[in-house]
């Protein structure tokens, strides 16, 4: 509501009050006091107007600044997490055969420990990788010697790797190797036979020595003549 001030309200009373009926004395320089009060009084709003509007707009300005500078002090303090590198296998994993190229030539890459499947046992047995060993063993029982056809042949037993079952085969003898006893100075003739074997990538026939391994933990033990070249 629009405050009057006293002299102007009681100019406007005089105007209204003291006059004869139906004339209307005006004095002199009222009306213009007038419009220049209400043009004052507007001119006042519309600077609180535009000054709301200047403090609304410092704020948001303000606000945003605090919002940056709080994004920026969060960045510098706070580390991001840094993943540790992936770990480099210096020796190859068991049962993981592969192959690497050295000198032009493709070289089949083993581990300690891997699988064999040999045949015509046409079984997959857990085989120990020895370098030191010449020959490959395979663990057999129950050997016996015997001849056909004029050919020295074998009959062993074996175990069923899944099953544990004893199995029994017969292969001709291709040769008899003597092996001394460690806890003695006797020695040991064992006879050879040749199974084919697939390992990784390779496959190929070989020698392999029969041996009772049933106090080893591994069946097969695969040496350097199946290691070599490979």
């Amino acid at each position: 509501m629009t405050k009057w001030s006293a002299p102007l309200f009681a100019s406007i009373f005089i105007l209204t009050t003291g006059c004869a009926p139906n004339h209307l004395f005006v004095e002199e320089g009222v009306v213009e006091s007038i419009d220049l009060h209400l043009t004052s009084q507007e001119a006042q709003l519309n600077q609180l107007s535009d000054g709301q509007h200047l403090i609304l707009e410092r704020l948001n300005i303000s606000q945003e600044l605090v919002i940056s500078r709080l994004q920026e002090t969060i960045a510098e303090k706070v580390t991001p997490p840094v993943c540790p590198p992936e770990p480099i296998l210096v020796c190859p994993p068991v049962n993981a055969s592969s192959s690497i190229v050295l000198g032009g030539q493709e070289k089949q890459v083993v581990g300690e420990l891997e699988k064999v499947h040999l045949s015509p046992l046409d079984m997959v047995f857990n085989a120990r990788i020895d370098t030191g060993a010449t020959t490959s063993s395979l663990d057999a029982r129950n050997i016996q010697r015997f001849e056909r056809d004029g050919r020295r042949w074998v009959r062993f037993d074996t175990a069923n790797p899944e099953t544990g079952e004893d199995l029994t085969f017969e292969r001709p003898v291709v040769r008899r190797v003597r092996v001394s006893q460690a806890i003695s100075d006797d020695f040991e003739r064992r006879p050879v036979v040749e199974l084919h074997f697939t390992l990784g990538g390779i496959s190929h026939t070989a020698e392999f020595t029969l041996s009772d391994r049933s106090h080893l933990e591994f069946p097969v033990l695969i040496g350097r003549n199946i290691l070599r070249d490979q």
